[in-house]
């Protein structure tokens, strides 16, 4: 009789898909009523201090073992605070954040769809082959570059020069919103490929009628374009610092054209800051400070006169990122689901 072949529990994903991600500074916690499941409430709320939150949520790349791209900003994130001191935005504590987030959510959302653990051997399969890709989304890059500096501008201005968190952080909604609210009516995206560009659009419209009561209907559909992306490996060139690396690339490097919608980081993010300004109307939950973020060294403040252009390259995002220990952030995640079910023999909630 044969032997039947072991099942494989994957994610269903497309080999043309690039897709890139990235992150945003939430102001909210998730709700502790969010999750159906207590594993995977317990596991949310170990890591709920952390307002770094991935866009979009790539848990199927991870969880998988495929490569996915990381967006990289232009230039270091800085932003002043007054006159003397800036806030800067320190890319690697920053990135390991936002991989810890993303980690702990492949683990809830696979759990919950196949009863199977995130593996360490996927986890470092995906890091090897994610972190040494480059593609070119300059215009999104931008965009987060701003949602960034709205941040620094704001919230953490607001605490270094003690005001009010709550108006910092409706001033930090709405220029978010403004941004992506001014990109979906644009609704075009910049395209770069081998050193051509073109704007193209979001998504198309479509009108559809329906008939309702003897009546007549129409509406209007969205429906996303899926854009061009230039993929670049660097496992062998790497990166470059300077300021002319996003410039001459093409020229340089040979690269595969992907496919990606860039509708999904506009429009989640967007319906993300919509209801965070709900939840700061109702007071229904309290802003979370950018303390946790100061002190993990996320953000740093300095002195303005001592940020020199070398100063500044320390905290440039164009690297391999050999820094980041992918395997400690895995521990950590092993760590919580023992210390559930440890805590669910003994009882306790």
């Amino acid at each position: 009789m044969p032997q039947k072949g072991k099942l494989h529990f994957k994610f269903k994903t497309y080999k043309s898909d690039a897709a890139p991600f990235f992150f945003f500074i939430d102001i909210f916690p998730p709700k502790p009523d969010g999750f159906d499941k207590p594993r995977s409430s317990y596991l949310a709320n170990r890591i709920c201090e952390n307002p770094i939150m991935p866009l979009p949520m790539r848990v199927d790349r991870v969880f998988n073992g495929e490569n996915s791209i990381i967006l990289r900003p232009n230039d270091p994130i800085v932003f002043p605070i007054n006159e003397s001191i800036s806030a800067i935005v320190n890319p690697i504590p920053f990135l390991q954040l936002g991989f810890e987030k993303l980690l702990f959510y492949t683990e809830i959302r696979s759990f919950e769809k196949f009863s199977l653990s995130l593996k360490k051997i996927g986890v470092q399969r995906w890091w090897e082959a994610t972190r040494y890709l480059y593609g070119n989304l300059a215009q999104i890059e931008e965009d987060f570059s701003a949602f960034l500096n709205a941040y620094l501008y704001t919230i953490v201005k607001a605490k270094i020069n003690e005001e009010d968190i709550i108006g910092a952080a409706v001033d930090y909604c709405d220029i978010v919103n403004k941004i992506c609210k001014e990109r979906l009516l644009r609704n075009t995206i910049l395209v770069r490929i081998n050193n051509n560009q073109e704007n193209v659009k979001l998504f198309k419209e479509k009108t559809t009628k329906y008939r309702n009561r003897l009546k007549t209907v129409r509406k209007t559909e969205y429906h996303p374009e899926l854009v061009d992306i230039e993929v670049f490996n660097l496992s062998e060139n790497g990166f470059s610092h300077e300021g002319i690396f996003k410039d001459t690339i093409g020229k340089n490097f040979k690269s595969n054209v992907l496919k990606y919608i860039p509708l999904l980081f506009y429009d989640d993010l967007q319906e993300c800051i919509l209801q965070n300004l709900k939840l700061i109307e109702t007071n229904e939950l309290e802003v979370q400070s950018p303390s946790y973020l100061l002190d993990k060294n996320v953000i740093l403040i300095q002195k303005s006169e001592d940020l020199s252009e070398k100063e500044l390259n320390k905290y440039s995002w164009l690297s391999n990122l050999s820094e980041i220990n992918i395997g400690t952030t895995y521990n950590f995640l092993t760590e919580s689901i023992n210390l559930f079910y440890k805590r669910k023999e003994t009882g306790k909630n």
